[in-house]
Protein backbone atom coordinates (compact mmCIF):
# COMPACT_ATOMS: atom_id res chain seq x y z
CA UNK A 1 0.00 0.00 0.00
CA UNK A 2 1.19 3.48 -0.80
CA UNK A 3 -0.46 6.64 0.52
CA UNK A 4 0.53 10.10 -0.63
CA UNK A 5 0.56 12.59 2.25
CA UNK A 6 0.84 15.63 -0.03
CA UNK A 7 -1.60 18.32 1.05
CA UNK A 8 -2.25 16.70 4.43
CA UNK A 9 0.38 18.61 6.43
CA UNK A 10 -0.86 19.50 9.91
CA UNK A 11 -3.69 16.96 9.73
CA UNK A 12 -4.37 13.43 10.85
CA UNK A 13 -4.92 10.98 8.03
CA UNK A 14 -6.67 7.64 8.06
CA UNK A 15 -6.73 4.96 5.40
CA UNK A 16 -8.58 1.65 5.49
CA UNK A 17 -6.84 -1.31 3.87
CA UNK A 18 -8.95 -4.32 2.93
CA UNK A 19 -7.16 -7.65 2.97
CA UNK A 20 -8.55 -10.74 1.24
CA UNK A 21 -7.59 -14.16 2.49
CA UNK A 22 -8.25 -17.76 1.50
CA UNK A 23 -9.60 -18.48 5.01
CA UNK A 24 -13.25 -19.52 4.61
CA UNK A 25 -14.17 -18.28 8.10
CA UNK A 26 -12.62 -14.86 7.53
CA UNK A 27 -12.40 -14.21 3.80
CA UNK A 28 -11.48 -10.60 4.40
CA UNK A 29 -10.54 -8.13 7.06
CA UNK A 30 -9.83 -4.43 7.30
CA UNK A 31 -6.82 -2.74 8.81
CA UNK A 32 -6.88 0.95 9.66
CA UNK A 33 -3.66 2.91 9.19
CA UNK A 34 -3.65 6.40 10.67
CA UNK A 35 -1.21 9.02 11.78
CA UNK A 36 -0.40 12.71 11.96
CA UNK A 37 1.33 14.34 8.97
CA UNK A 38 3.78 17.03 10.04
CA UNK A 39 4.20 20.20 8.04
CA UNK A 40 7.55 20.49 6.30
CA UNK A 41 7.29 24.28 6.31
CA UNK A 42 4.82 26.96 7.28
CA UNK A 43 3.56 28.56 4.07
CA UNK A 44 1.26 31.55 4.36
CA UNK A 45 -0.85 31.97 2.35
CA UNK A 46 -0.57 28.58 0.64
CA UNK A 47 -1.41 29.94 -2.83
CA UNK A 48 -1.06 33.24 -4.66
CA UNK A 49 -4.25 34.99 -5.75
CA UNK A 50 -3.74 38.08 -7.86
CA UNK A 51 -7.10 39.83 -8.22
CA UNK A 52 -7.59 43.39 -9.36
CA UNK A 53 -8.36 45.76 -12.17
CA UNK A 54 -6.41 46.04 -15.40
CA UNK A 55 -3.84 48.81 -15.21
CA UNK A 56 -3.71 48.83 -11.41
CA UNK A 57 -0.84 47.25 -9.45
CA UNK A 58 -1.68 43.80 -8.10
CA UNK A 59 0.77 41.79 -6.01
CA UNK A 60 0.97 39.41 -3.08
CA UNK A 61 3.60 37.99 -0.76
CA UNK A 62 3.95 34.44 0.49
CA UNK A 63 6.09 33.61 3.51
CA UNK A 64 7.87 30.24 3.63
CA UNK A 65 9.28 29.31 7.04
CA UNK A 66 11.22 26.04 7.48
CA UNK A 67 9.96 24.03 10.46
CA UNK A 68 12.35 23.08 13.25
CA UNK A 69 13.59 19.60 12.45
CA UNK A 70 13.18 20.12 8.69
CA UNK A 71 15.81 22.70 7.73
CA UNK A 72 16.21 23.46 4.05
CA UNK A 73 17.60 26.02 1.66
CA UNK A 74 15.80 27.07 -1.50
CA UNK A 75 18.37 26.47 -4.23
CA UNK A 76 16.48 27.37 -7.41
CA UNK A 77 13.19 28.87 -8.60
CA UNK A 78 11.21 28.62 -11.82
CA UNK A 79 7.69 29.02 -13.15
CA UNK A 80 5.54 26.42 -14.85
CA UNK A 81 4.52 27.15 -17.50
CA UNK A 82 6.92 29.97 -18.32
CA UNK A 83 4.89 32.98 -17.25
CA UNK A 84 4.38 36.22 -19.07
CA UNK A 85 1.43 37.20 -16.83
CA UNK A 86 3.36 37.67 -13.58
CA UNK A 87 6.84 38.15 -12.20
CA UNK A 88 8.25 36.89 -8.93
CA UNK A 89 11.13 37.57 -6.58
CA UNK A 90 12.38 35.42 -3.70
CA UNK A 91 14.04 37.14 -0.74
CA UNK A 92 15.83 35.37 2.09
CA UNK A 93 15.45 37.07 5.47
CA UNK A 94 16.37 36.43 9.08
CA UNK A 95 13.58 36.68 11.65
CA UNK A 96 14.04 35.78 15.32
CA UNK A 97 17.23 33.79 14.58
CA UNK A 98 15.46 31.82 11.86
CA UNK A 99 15.75 32.02 8.09
CA UNK A 100 12.50 32.74 6.26
CA UNK A 101 11.77 33.22 2.58
CA UNK A 102 9.41 35.85 1.19
CA UNK A 103 8.07 35.17 -2.30
CA UNK A 104 6.70 38.34 -3.93
CA UNK A 105 4.48 37.81 -6.98
CA UNK A 106 3.32 40.71 -9.16
CA UNK A 107 0.77 40.72 -11.98
CA UNK A 108 2.05 41.93 -15.36
CA UNK A 109 -1.07 41.17 -17.40
CA UNK A 110 -2.35 44.41 -18.96
CA UNK A 111 -5.72 43.27 -20.31
CA UNK A 112 -8.64 41.67 -18.41
CA UNK A 113 -8.63 37.89 -18.12
CA UNK A 114 -7.65 34.91 -16.01
CA UNK A 115 -4.47 32.90 -15.78
CA UNK A 116 -2.95 30.15 -13.67
CA UNK A 117 0.57 28.97 -13.11
CA UNK A 118 3.04 27.73 -10.54
CA UNK A 119 6.19 28.94 -8.92
CA UNK A 120 8.40 25.94 -8.19
CA UNK A 121 10.90 26.34 -5.37
CA UNK A 122 13.62 23.69 -5.46
CA UNK A 123 15.21 22.84 -2.11
CA UNK A 124 18.25 20.95 -0.87
CA UNK A 125 16.02 18.68 1.25
CA UNK A 126 15.63 14.97 0.52
CA UNK A 127 12.34 15.08 2.45
CA UNK A 128 10.76 17.64 0.10
CA UNK A 129 12.89 18.58 -2.90
CA UNK A 130 10.22 20.90 -4.38
CA UNK A 131 7.69 23.32 -2.92
CA UNK A 132 4.97 24.27 -5.40
CA UNK A 133 3.10 27.55 -5.05
CA UNK A 134 0.00 27.75 -7.25
CA UNK A 135 -0.70 31.15 -8.80
CA UNK A 136 -4.13 32.33 -9.96
CA UNK A 137 -4.75 35.69 -11.56
CA UNK A 138 -8.10 37.33 -12.23
CA UNK A 139 -7.82 40.74 -13.81
CA UNK A 140 -11.09 42.61 -14.37
CA UNK A 141 -11.80 45.56 -16.70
Amino acid sequence: MKFSTGGYGGKEVKEVVKIRTNDLTKPGLSVVVKGFVENFAEISPVRARLMGKAGEPVSTQITITPRIGYPFTITNTRTQPDSMDYTYRLDKQKQDDQIIYVLSITNTKKEPGMYTGRVILETDSAVKPRIIINVMGMISP
